[in-house]
């Protein structure tokens, strides 16, 4: 900590020194064009929350070259247009965005052969059984009977509910959504996933009182569904397709633009990409 305040405080003696403000001269270039030091520490202010002097080197580092990298998506589009970023971290991104789409074109599909391979993988990991259950709290063991009884000649399981269930959720028909078999106490799991879709339990005892449970759905333990799993495989690939893409874009658009860090100006121990100069080509 006291080396890196030393060094802040020697870089900004230098500059007032030399009759600058702490900004002149930037904190590097971009295109030939200086990247002003001070725009550098307010994102880092917006995205952190946190004083710009108390961000660690690492992070700085990461978002120094994340900050780069939207620099040179504006200078690469300033060939053909006027264009401005604001402070904004998340107008800002959403901008750069735009910007590299434009530059840099659509990112490739994934080949199918590698989505083939990643939903073979995904299907071949077991899940444990799951149930979709409701549950009703009611007062004591009689009060759960009675309920039961109703249950059981047709009455509506919501209306029940909200009339007379303790639990916390019974406005929403004691929703509890999906449990996994082993996730819960030995004694509910061995309730819970003895039932059959539909069926209703005995009256369980707890703590605040006794349940009924139903299963509204019951799935086996097994792999998932290719039906279930597809959807999240392609959009995960599709993610990871155009990060790589955009990326890849980027660099090539730092090589034809050139950047260049001014290390004695930083007052963290930067070890990000553009560590050494980039040429432009």
């Amino acid at each position: 900590m006291w080396r890196r305040l030393g060094r802040l405080g020697t870089v900004t003696a230098m500059l007032v020194a030399a009759g600058c403000a702490v900004d002149e001269g930037g904190l590097a270039t971009v295109g030939g064009e200086p990247v002003a030091l001070s725009a550098f520490q307010e994102y880092l202010t917006a995205v952190t929350g946190e004083s710009w002097q108390s961000v660690t080197d690492p992070v700085a580092s990461r978002l120094l070259d994340q900050f780069l990298e939207q620099e040179v998506v504006v200078a690469a589009a300033r060939r053909d247009h006027d264009v401005d970023l604001p402070v904004d971290p998340g107008v800002r991104s959403a901008r750069v965005r735009l910007l590299l789409d434009g530059l840099c074109g659509p990112a490739p599909e994934p080949d199918p052969e590698v989505v083939e391979k990643a939903i073979a993988d995904a299907s071949s990991v077991v899940r444990p059984a799951r149930a979709h259950v409701r549950q009703l709290l009611l007062h004591n063991r009689e009060e759960a009977e009675e309920a039961r009884e109703k249950l059981l000649s047709g009455v509506d399981f919501v209306a029940l509910s909200r009339q007379v269930s303790l639990a916390p959720n019974a406005d929403s028909g004691g929703e509890l959504g999906f449990l996994t078999q082993g996730g819960l106490s030995e004694e509910l799991d061995t309730v819970i996933f003895a039932l059959r879709e539909g069926e209703i339990s005995e009256p369980v005892p707890g703590p605040s009182g006794y349940h009924l449970f139903q299963v509204l759905e019951a799935v086996p333990e097994g792999p998932p569904p290719r039906a279930e799993i597809e959807p999240e495989v392609r959009r995960r690939l599709k993610e990871d397709a155009t990060r790589a893409h955009a990326s890849s874009c980027v660099a090539r658009l730092a090589r034809e633009i050139g950047v260049e860090v001014f290390h004695d100006r930083l007052w963290f121990d930067y070890r990000g990409r553009y560590a050494e100069e980039i040429h432009a080509s």
